[in-house]
């Protein structure tokens, strides 16, 4: 409950008008006896880290910021970055054989801010969904045409990292928004706000019942065919493959046309789609990455459940302190602030000059 609406039930219930002051250190003094004080959390984390450990045999409890990932130098692993420089130098000097890329939403947001124009940004998704080196050259000599410093400003950008045309075989992942991360981010928006075993608790929670319905969405999904959702994509495909024609070079190699496009197609290598043409199926060119088994090993080790904190063991830790307050100038920030692509106009119809009719 907010402290607004705090001190208007306080004045509907027992007819006292109270200042916003006291109905703030009021809603304070409540929160710390139904939660406890930051001393009194950061007190129990250690005793917190101990249930974990033994509730879930083979976490890893820390209470410092390094790194825990066991990823080594970064090969096979894939970063996506919202415009963060810091953070960007420090994956750099931790794994330094990652692939980065950059989210592509933030990219537009700063671009608005220079280049307005709903024309730029449709030329600039183009070149971002790009599948090919020259379908991006394509792209990106449009733009260059009609604003060249558009053009230069998209370059500094490095297109390696935002740009399908680029991104590196292997990766099982053509995505260029990280959506995933700011969903999470919406749904601990409030844990966040709490004390820190509470925000712990919250989040360990949310995290171990999402998993479990993930878990058993994927029981009924065979094993070695694609997930469902790879076999919309791949319904769509052959909706799409009539409009191409294969004419084969050798026993595993074609070129495939349609119109002025033309690939040359590596059935051994699984370049491209020309499956239909030897009546196989489509399923067995996917990457077992999308099989059904293999999502079903991402869930193979549920979180287990803990018990209360009248249960945690003790420990001869040095009980941790609270970090010291800053507090910080202006109202404090609630909700996410939004990108202006987010922000949907308001439809208001007007009354003026208008009449009731009986």
């Amino acid at each position: 409950m907010s402290v607004r609406l705090l001190k208007e039930e306080v004045k509907q219930k027992f007819g006292i008008d109270v200042s916003m002051g006291q109905c703030r250190r009021a809603k304070k003094y409540a929160i710390e006896l139904i939660e406890g004080t930051l001393v009194e959390h950061y007190a129990k984390l250690w005793s917190y880290g101990e249930e974990i450990r033994r509730s879930n045999p083979g976490s890893t409890v820390k209470l410092d910021v390094n790194y825990d990932l066991q990823v080594d130098d970064g090969s096979g692993i894939t970063l996506m970055l919202d415009q963060h420089k810091g953070l960007l130098e420090a994956v750099k000097e931790v794994m330094p054989n990652v692939a980065h890329r950059q989210c592509v939403r933030h990219i537009v947001a700063n671009f608005r801010k220079r280049f307005s124009g709903v024309h730029y940004e449709r030329m600039f998704w183009k070149a971002c969904k790009a599948s090919t080196e020259p379908l991006f050259n394509a792209a990106m000599k449009e733009i260059q045409v009609l604003n060249p410093a558009v053009f230069d400003y998209l370059m500094e950008k490095n297109p390696k990292s935002w740009s399908r045309a680029f991104f590196r075989e292997g990766r099982m992942c053509d995505a260029v928004e990280n959506g995933l991360s700011e969903s999470f981010n919406n749904i601990i928006r409030d844990a966040r706000k709490k004390p820190i075993i509470t925000m712990l608790e919250e989040i360990r929670l949310y995290v171990m019942e999402r998993q479990f319905n993930l878990t058993i969405k994927g029981c009924s999904w065979p094993d070695l065919k694609p997930c469902p959702t790879i076999t919309i994509l791949l319904n769509q495909l052959k909706r799409a493959q009539r409009y191409w024609q294969v004419l084969p070079t050798s026993l595993n190699q074609f070129e495939t046309r349609n119109l002025a496009e033309s690939y040359v197609v590596d059935m051994d290598r699984r370049t491209f789609a020309t499956i239909s043409y030897l009546n196989s199926d489509v399923g067995n060119y996917v990457d077992p990455m999308y099989y059904g088994a293999i999502y079903k090993t991402t869930y193979k080790y549920p979180m287990r459940g803990m018990n209360g904190s009248n249960m945690w063991p003790p420990t001869e830790s040095i009980p941790p302190l609270p970090p010291l307050k800053r507090k910080m100038p202006g109202r404090p920030k609630v909700n996410r602030r939004k990108d202006s692509s987010e922000r949907g106009a308001r439809h208001t119809v007007s009354k003026v000059g208008k009449k009731d009719y009986v």
